[in-house]
């Protein structure tokens, strides 16, 4: 397998639409790495880069060793799967997973077994035989996969391989891809717009916005840590509340948006010691609210009244408002919940996040 780099890499159309912009990331070997981010983030423009489908305006990609910037698609050694499966209706499936090592002049009883040991890792040896419209989707996303595996590459590449699935099944393939990268012990390269997908199947994430990458990080780190306001608020479902307000310093340390007050504690105040503006971003995620019956805390308050509640069987999702504010929790009982009721809140003071309103970069102390 092999390590995949790129320095500085951009992507310009028509001279004025920058894709992709002086993306620089290193991906070692044998990792599986995420491209996440929303429509026109530039993530499937920068996975067609690597594979030699869009041409490189400026910067260099390396697969190894190798400069590949000037290589055709068919000499860089990847495979590629895509979102539409890709297979041609008149062959057979062996013939489909068979098809570019044929091309490649390959030996009948070397293709034999390629696609014998393909097809026996991901349990599809009772298909061989039939055509891709005799197939579910998920039988054909397996022929897919199955055509990139026969080729044995350095990197293999997704492009939204499960977007056309529905929800059970996408469940199952990610899991099965994951299985594979371990068995495979390969190089991957996986574009999607879902955050579950990025979160559950990345060794480390890549989050894209307007073509600059935004953060590189584990996806444990990504949620807890994020750089910024927009890596807070894509990562997570559901996504962090953001307030913006104002701080006060008479006494204890106050934050004061435009419908509640909070005090914040000696956690939240140490880290913002650095900060010498008195604006600020709060960020809650909805599962670090609590309700509370008492109110006697240590940990800051306030109240809110309860718009609307979706049971999602084990926990529950509450969409709130506080004057003109809006915002989620998530808990995992129904007790002192009811639409149109008033709930006091209490925030785990350790789990606030604070950005600077003006570069939406996370404040640490």
């Amino acid at each position: 397998m092999a390590r995949v780099t790129l320095e500085s890499v951009s992507k310009v159309y028509d001279k004025k639409v920058h894709a992709v912009q002086r993306v620089n990331l290193d991906i070692p070997d044998k990792e599986f790495i995420v491209l996440v981010g929303p429509s026109g983030c530039g993530k499937s423009t920068l996975l067609r880069m690597i594979a030699g489908l869009e041409e490189i305006t400026s910067g260099t990609v390396r697969i190894g060793e190798r400069v590949v910037n000037d290589i055709p698609p068919k000499d860089r050694n990847i495979a590629m799967v895509f979102q539409n499966y890709a297979l041609y209706p008149h062959m057979t499936v062996f013939d489909n997973m068979a098809f570019g090592l044929k091309l490649r002049k390959f030996s009948k009883n070397e293709i034999k077994k390629r696609v014998a040991d393909a097809a026996a890792l991901l349990g599809i040896e009772a298909l061989l035989d039939r055509k891709p419209k005799a197939l579910s989707g998920g039988q054909r996303q397996r022929v897919a996969v199955g055509r990139a595996i026969v080729r044995q590459p350095l990197v293999f590449l997704f492009d939204e391989p499960l977007s056309n699935l529905d929800a059970k099944l996408r469940v199952q393939m990610r899991i099965e891809i994951s299985k594979l990268h371990r068995r495979l012990e390969s190089t991957m390269i996986y574009v999607t717009h879902d955050q579950v997908e990025a979160m559950t199947m990345g060794d480390k994430i890549v989050v894209l916005k307007d073509g600059f990458i935004q953060q590189v990080d584990s996806p444990i780190n990504l949620y807890e840590k994020p750089a910024n306001l927009f890596v807070a608020g894509f990562i997570g479902s559901p996504a962090m509340n953001f307030f913006s307000g104002q701080l006060q310093k008479n006494g204890n340390l106050k934050f004061k948006s435009k419908s509640f007050e909070i005090t914040l504690d000696t956690t939240a105040e140490n880290r913002l010691k650095k900060h010498d503006k008195n604006t600020v971003v709060l960020g809650i995620r909805p599962e670090h609210f609590s309700l509370q019956h008492q109110t006697e805390s240590n940990q800051p308050q306030f109240k809110a009244e309860i718009e609307v509640i979706e049971p999602m069987g084990n926990e529950m999702f509450a969409y709130l408002k506080c004057g003109d504010e809006h915002f989620t929790i998530r808990t995992n009982t129904m007790e002192g919940l009811e639409v149109g009721k008033s709930a006091r809140l209490q925030i785990d003071s350790r789990k606030i996040h604070f950005f600077d309103p003006d570069n939406e970069r996370v404040i640490t102390n």
